[in-house]
């Protein structure tokens, strides 16, 4: 199937248009497992936790974005081919599946695997907006949100996932990048200047290379989130505002589900209690989840986002 290209919708003037872009993947399809069994070299390659979807995220993520962040431009989805989820409309102009064969330099890397090799071609999708948000599936939006979360004012893009909003030299991430690791500081949307992203990319072309050559997600991989992180406050950091983790905090989760019933109960309705601008359900549910944690999840999902969006498939 190829793209469907979406006809620009109406954007504010006192701003850049901004398009969001998600990578997603049908963790059931034959085909899929056929492959990654193929090419599997180590037990964790097989990880289902990588490639499931228990809840049917992005079609709640979608939601999200529909009730709480109306100001997105276009919605541009990454695949494998031939994949696209069964509920999505094609024919809404907003909506645009890309296949991975259709970003332009990917095409030697394939088949791929890894999260984070996809994760640097997104900056190539056609038609893409110079300014973007990029989301994984298990992204949703909790609360109404607006472009200046994310880009003040004065054009400075917000820098999520910094410890105290301080200055970091971009060397630290080359030497010492794991010091500066946290979960709950790092599942954030991304939001994305192009030229600045591509800037980033051409300065490390061997590590680059080699994170795209991995079929499967490695230790030694250029992450892209923390990479560009790290490029905002370094080299562009006139054109950035770091935001303070206490900052992050007052509007941003971090939910990691397991298998604890009680927990995950109260952690759930800790979120509908807050309702953050934005949050990550993360599936740590291992190779047997459990029903009635997998049951409340859903019933959490239906709950805070009832309504089917304009990007859904009528009945």
């Amino acid at each position: 199937m190829t793209s469907q290209r979406g006809v620009p919708a109406d954007v504010p003037a006192d701003g850049p248009a901004v398009d969001l872009v998600y990578a997603w993947v049908d963790g059931d399809d034959p085909d899929l497992q056929t492959d990654m069994r193929r090419y599997a070299s180590l037990p964790g390659d097989l990880n289902p936790e990588r490639t499931r979807d228990l809840y049917d995220l992005l079609r709640y993520s979608l939601r999200s974005v529909a009730m709480f962040a109306g100001w997105i431009k276009n919605v541009h989805i990454i695949t494998r081919r031939p994949q696209v989820p069964a509920w999505l409309d094609l024919n809404n102009p907003r909506i645009n599946v890309v296949h991975h064969d259709e970003l332009s330099g990917f095409a030697p890397y394939l088949p791929t695997f890894n999260s984070t090799a996809i994760e640097s071609f997104v900056h190539a999708v056609p038609g893409l907006s110079d300014h973007f948000l990029y989301l994984n599936d298990d992204f949703l939006f909790g609360a109404p949100t607006v472009r200046e979360d994310f880009l003040t004012a004065a054009g400075k893009q917000r820098v999520f996932g910094t410890y105290f909003g301080i200055w970091l030299p971009f060397r630290v991430y080359r030497k010492r990048w794991k010091f500066f690791s946290t979960v709950h500081l790092e599942h954030c949307p991304r939001f994305v200047y192009k030229p600045f992203w591509e800037a980033m990319l051409k300065a490390n072309p061997e590590a680059l290379h080699r994170t795209r050559s991995s079929r499967f997600r490695a230790g030694s991989d250029l992450r892209m989130d923390r990479l560009y992180r790290m490029w905002m406050l370094g080299p562009q950091r006139r054109h950035a505002e770091a935001v303070k983790a206490r900052e992050l905090l007052q509007y941003h989760r971090f939910h990691r589900i397991d298998n604890t019933r009680e927990e995950q109960a109260l952690a759930l309705d800790a979120l509908v209690e807050m309702q953050p601008k934005f949050y990550c359900l993360n599936d740590d549910q291992g190779p047997d989840p459990d029903t009635g944690v997998c049951d409340r999840v859903r019933e959490f999902l239906d709950a805070y986002y009832p309504d089917a969006s304009e990007f859904e498939r009528q009945e």
